[in-house]
């Protein structure tokens, strides 16, 4: 859990906003889906421990909310572009570098075209 405070802390000054603030605003939920995206995908946290860590900061939250704000997170970054560059600040650091290139690869062949998807699968076949 410290490690998960440590990043909402980060996350709350990057974007100006609480990420434990009850509220539906849209720069609150891009802050808090970026926070659960990144317990997720980078800190292995489950749903419900996530959900307890919001609970326990004043957040309302089950394990059905966490994961609607982890899969929306993708959604929320064609809205606000600031958020790919918040998610990159937040996870390349030198111990965890290779895991981020990796998520960031995968998050940029979800918006690829069939044409460009070709492509990308050429390169990879041919360094691999």
């Amino acid at each position: 859990m410290k490690k998960a405070i440590t990043i909402a802390k980060r996350i709350n000054k990057i974007t100006n906003t609480n990420v434990f603030e009850n509220t539906r605003k849209r720069k609150v939920v891009d802050a808090r889906s970026l926070l659960t995206f990144i317990l997720y995908n980078y800190h292995n946290m489950t749903l419900q421990s996530i959900a307890d860590f919001l609970e326990s900061n004043g957040k309302s939250s089950d394990h059905s909310t966490v994961l609607y704000s982890i899969n929306s997170f993708q959604t929320n970054k064609r809205y606000n572009i600031k958020l790919e560059e918040w998610l990159k600040l937040l996870t390349t650091k030198k111990e965890n570098k290779n895991k981020a290139k990796r998520e960031y690869i995968k998050h940029k062949a979800n918006i690829l075209n069939d044409r460009d998807v070709d492509k990308v699968a050429e390169l990879v076949d041919s360094i691999t």
